[in-house]
């Protein structure tokens, strides 16, 4: 088995479970509402708005894509069969993330209906727009990284979904706060603020931080969750 084989049975799985379909029409349903209140109802080809305000729905939809991906197996007790089999830890959290991520995928490419709409109707800026879904895809990878580290964390689907957004919200106010303190520690607030780093991105700017920034977050947080099950495989 590999986190190829883990992927494709997660993404199955998520896609026969009631609550993928929730999460759809609810992101659907949302996204929707901010493109017809921001967009249509302002005419104009601008999408930034539209897709900062889905980051915002994504800080709330993100943990619960993935709070059952490792915290039900502990329940169940189906991952003593997989910390005993030839799969390492890192192939199955990789692999479970994957799942999560394509997911995700589905998502984000279903919305490009918008601006294919615009496009039919007037001149769309392109650049913008591609820079700012692909900051949005980012944006969801990082996200979803905290919240299989969270799963991973408890036995409990609450608990994780609680952990995940508790983490999410860490880094969507870290620039909240930046304003107490000073130095090193207000750049470093500032640097890890999400909003900061996804801005940019759906003004069309597509700057190699940004980029290091969402990637540096979801390998970080992929990791610390490998580290979890790794201690639990040893002990």
């Amino acid at each position: 088995m590999s986190w190829w084989t883990v992927a494709r049975r997660e993404l199955g799985s998520a896609f026969s479970s009631p609550l993928a379909y929730v999460l759809m029409a609810l992101y659907f349903l949302l996204s929707g509402y901010f493109f017809f209140a921001i967009v249509v109802s302002s005419q104009t080809t601008d999408l930034s708005a539209m897709l900062q305000n889905v980051a915002v729905v994504l800080l709330f939809l993100a943990p619960l894509f993935t709070m059952r991906l490792l915290a039900e197996e502990r329940r169940l007790g189906t991952d003593e069969l997989i910390l005993t089999s030839p799969i390492s830890p890192a192939q199955w959290v990789i692999g479970k993330f994957a799942g999560a991520l394509a997911e995700w995928t589905v998502f984000v490419g279903v919305t490009l209906v918008y601006p294919l709409a615009l496009s039919r109707l007037g001149t769309v800026d392109w650049g913008p727009v591609l820079s700012g879904y692909l900051g949005l895809w980012l944006l969801g990878a990082a996200l979803l990284a905290a919240g299989v580290f969270a799963s991973s964390l408890t036995d409990n689907q609450v608990v994780a979904a609680m952990v995940g957004f508790a983490l999410a919200l860490l880094f969507w106010a870290s620039s909240w706060v930046s304003g107490s303190a000073s130095g090193w520690a207000q750049n470093l607030l500032n640097y890890l603020s999400a909003p900061a780093q996804f801005s940019p991105l759906t003004a069309g700017l597509l700057n190699t931080s940004n980029l290091v920034y969402f990637v540096s977050i979801t390998a970080g947080f992929l990791f610390l969750a490998v580290r979890v099950i790794d201690t639990r495989r040893w002990a």
